[in-house]
């Protein structure tokens, strides 16, 4: 039987190593942003609510959750200014929460610059994050949440 003794990757071999782990990894504070935006029924296609604005190099919380019951759009998209579903898309029948981010999934534990498919980090280390209107309005509504990440 094999016996193993091995760190995680928040233990560098060395405690100088230049391979230190990632402050928000291993000490990161937990951040959490609210909102609450409305639409009216008469808004169109293509519409852009700014949400947040997020640091590019803090790491996704699972505490991201979205209201979406309420929102005037049949679907709910999340995602950057120029990317309408990088963080997620859902219909608003799905259900009333939406949870973009579980531990263990493709996005935990990512800069957020990744998880948000980015080829690059933006250079000013800030990203919007916007709802979007990918169809006409079907009514009023608002839409709530909360982004949560932890930072350094």
């Amino acid at each position: 039987m094999a016996v193993v003794n091995i760190k995680s990757d928040l233990f560098p071999e060395r405690p100088l190593d230049s391979d230190a782990p990632d402050p928000a990894k291993a000490r990161g504070r937990l951040i959490i942003a609210t909102f609450a935006v409305s639409n009216l029924a008469t808004d169109n296609t293509l519409s852009k609510y700014l949400l947040a604005t997020v640091p590019v190099d803090a790491l996704w919380d699972e505490a991201t959750s979205f209201k979406v019951d309420g929102w005037g759009f049949a679907t709910v998209s999340i995602g950057t200014k120029t990317d309408i579903d990088a963080l997620v898309t859902v219909a608003r029948s799905a259900g009333v929460y939406v949870n973009p981010v579980l531990v263990g999934d493709a996005k935990h534990g990512l800069p957020i610059w990744q998880a948000l498919g980015m080829a690059a980090a933006p250079e000013s280390g800030w990203v919007d994050i916007y709802a979007h209107a990918p169809a006409n309005a079907t009514g009023a509504g608002a839409l709530r949440g909360k982004l949560a990440y932890r930072f350094r």
